[in-house]
C-alpha cells in the first residue's frame, strides 16, 4: 500500500474524520505506518480508541481496490491532500479533508470563490435576490465560482442560477458520490457534473447522516474566498457555515431580510454582528476592490432615466412580491398613471410582473 492509498483507506474507516486522520499521520509521520502500528501504539493517539483500532488492524485491502476500482468505472476521481489537484484555498483550513472524491471539469483557478448558502426552504424573496446577484456577477466579467452544497433551497437555486449564467459552480456533498449515480438521473447533478465539479470527502457509498453536514459546511467555505448568506432561521445550517467562514479568515456578507420573517432571523443578527450588508453583487466587488468592473456597470445603469414617479414606484416595488393594490395605497398615484408606469419600468427591464397582480425588481 502506497502512501496516497493508506491515506485513502483511512478515510473508509467509520469513526475517522479529518482531525483525527490528520493526528495519526502527523504522529507516525506517514499513513502507511498507521497500518503495521500495533495496538498499543495506534492507542497512544488522542482520541483513537478500541473501535478504531480494530477496523485499522483488521483493514482488508481488497476493500480499498474495490473503492478505486468503483470510481474508475463511475468517471469519479480520487484525489489526497499531497495530489498536486487538491485545491491550496483549501488545504489551508484547519481541518482539511484527507481525501476528496471529485466528478465532472474540477477545480479552476479562478478570481474569486463566493459560496452562496442558506435555508432550505427559500421563498421568492430568496430566489429573486439570487437570480439578480448572479446575474450582475455575469455581466460584471470577473472570473468567478459559485460554491454551494445542491441542498434544496437558497443551494440549488444559487446552482441553477451559475449554471444558466454561465458561471462555474462546485456542489459540495454531504455524502458518497456514488449514491447519486449515474448522475444523468438527477437533471440538476447532470448539469453540475458536465458544466461544474461535483465534491465529496465521503467515500463512494457513504450515506447522508445529521454530523455529515457541517462537515460538508467547513468544506463550502473552505474552498471559499468569501461567503454569502442568502436566508437563514436562528438555528440555520448556514449560520454552521457562516461560523466555519469566520474560524477559517473567510469574508462574510448577508442579505437583509423582513424582520417579520422567521427566515431572516439569522441573516439580520448576522449583519447586527458585523457581516457586510449586500444587495447586489457590487457591494462584493467592492469589497475586493475591483473599481474598473464597477464603473462600468455603474455607468450604463445610469443610462436608465426614471420620472420622479416612476422612481418613487421603483422604489415601492422591492424584492418580495409586491400587490398593485398595495403599491397604490402607498405611493398615492392614480391607479391609471400607476398602470402606466408599471408598464414602463417593466419595458425598461427593471420590473416584472407576476400572477395575480403582483410585482418584484428583476
Amino acid at each position: 500500500m502506497i502512501e496516497r492509498e493508506a491515506v485513502i483507506a483511512l478515510n473508509m474507516i467509520d469513526g475517522l474524520g479529518s482531525v483525527k486522520i490528520n493526528r495519526l499521520i502527523g504522529h507516525f509521520k506517514s499513513a502507511t505506518l498507521i497500518f503495521s502500528a500495533s495496538s498499543d501504539e495506534l492507542l497512544d493517539v488522542d482520541g483513537i480508541g478500541e473501535s478504531i483500532v480494530t477496523q485499522i488492524k483488521n483493514y482488508k485491502i481488497e476493500i480499498l481496490k474495490k473503492e478505486i476500482m468503483d470510481a474508475e468505472k463511475k468517471n469519479i476521481k480520487i484525489i489526497t491532500i499531497y495530489d498536486d489537484e487538491y485545491p491550496k484555498i483549501l488545504k489551508n483550513i484547519y481541518d482539511p479533508p484527507p481525501v476528496l472524491y471529485i466528478a465532472g471539469k474540477g477545480f479552476l483557478d479562478t478570481d474569486l470563490n463566493l459560496g452562496i448558502v442558506g435555508t432550505r426552504a427559500a421563498d421568492d424573496y430568496a430566489e429573486k435576490i439570487i437570480e439578480k446577484i448572479v446575474k450582475e456577477a455575469a455581466e460584471s466579467g470577473v472570473d468567478l465560482t459559485i460554491i454551494s452544497g445542491m441542498a434544496r433551497g437558497v443551494d440549488a437555486i444559487a446552482h441553477i442560477n451559475a449554471i444558466k449564467n454561465n458561471i462555474f459552480t462546485i456542489a459540495v456533498l454531504g455524502y458518497g458520490l456514488g449514491t447519486i449515480y449515474p448522475f444523468e438521473k438527477n437533471s440538476l447533478v447532470n448539469e453540475i457534473f458536465l458544466n461544474g465539479t461535483l465534491v465529496s470527502e465521503f467515500p463512494l457509498n457513504a450515506i447522508a447522516t445529521k454530523q455529515n453536514f457541517p462537515r460538508r459546511n467547513r468544506v463550502i467555505s473552505g474552498l471559499s474566498n468569501c461567503v454569502l448568506i442568502v436566508e437563514a432561521g436562528e438555528k440555520s445550517g448556514a449560520l454552521i457555515t457562516a461560523d466555519y467562514a469566520l474560524e477559517q479568515g473567510r469574508d462574510v456578507f448577508a442579505i437583509p431580510g423582513n424582520i417579520f420573517s422567521q427566515k431572516s432571523k439569522g441573516t439580520n443578527n448576522l449583519i447586527k454582528q458585523g457581516a457586510k450588508l449586500v444587495d447586489s453583487f457590487y457591494d462584493i466587488l467592492e469589497e475586493y476592490q475591483i473599481k474598473y468592473v464597477m464603473e462600468d456597470i455603474k455607468k450604463d445603469k445610469k443610462e436608465i432615466i426614471l420620472s420622479e414617479d416612476e422612481q418613487k414606484v421603483f422604489d415601492l416595488v422591492g424584492y418580495e412580491k409586491k400587490h398593485i393594490d398595495n403599491i397604490l395605497i402607498e405611493s398615492n398615484i392614480d391607479i391609471n398613471k400607476l398602470s402606466s408606469i408599471l408598464i414602463n419600468l417593466e419595458l425598461k427591464g427593471l420590473i416584472k410582473q407576476l400572477s395575480g397582480k403582483s410585482f418584484i425588481k428583476v
